[in-house]
């Protein structure tokens, strides 16, 4: 099997456990901001207007998205993980770290810098610095709790690592 392919395998469960993670902190952050996040939702139900003498609130929007949000970060959690896991398993001997564990959680770290730290300063301006601050916080979480799962599993099933029985000392 390739390393790519365990990564693949490792990604998915760790995925898994990401979408989880990620959906209860989507979830709190719905709720502890739920006055920055209703006033971005009046905006956007303003902009919409009425769609066949149908008008959409905040309200409804802001009750779609708790209601969504866990079901959709698990999905995304589970997309994600295949992509990043196999992405994991194809440049783990380019990864620092002299394990598999210490090479997924070095690649958590990566990933959390790239999605939550620079991509996520967007919600500076769409939100605070307050809601972007607990995003990189829950982000970090999420990042290496991923990376901890998706290195310690392709460590675990990856038989390119395994030694061959022939390679194992034997006692007389």
């Amino acid at each position: 099997m390739s390393n790519a392919t365990t990564g693949l395998k490792a990604g998915v469960v760790a995925g898994i456990v990401y979408g989880i993670l990620d959906g209860v902190f989507a979830f709190l952050a719905l709720m502890v901001f739920k006055s920055i996040v209703m006033a971005e939702l009046q905006k956007e139900a303003s902009s919409l207007g009425s769609i066949d003498g149908i008008t959409i609130s905040a309200q409804t929007l802001y009750n779609a998205a708790l209601a969504s949000a866990f079901v959709v970060s698990v999905v995304v959690g589970i997309v994600g993980g295949l992509i990043l896991g196999a992405i994991f398993g194809a440049v783990y001997h380019r990864v620092p770290g002299r394990t598999a564990t210490y090479k997924g959680v070095a690649f958590g770290f990566i990933l959390w810098v790239i999605l939550n730290v620079l991509l996520g300063i967007t919600n500076i301006f769409t939100y605070n610095l307050t809601y972007y601050l607990f995003g990189i916080g829950c982000g970090l979480v999420a990042a290496m709790v991923y990376g901890y799962l998706v290195g310690f599993l392709f460590g675990k099933w990856n038989v390119a690592n395994t030694p061959k029985p022939e390679e194992l000392q034997t006692f007389p």
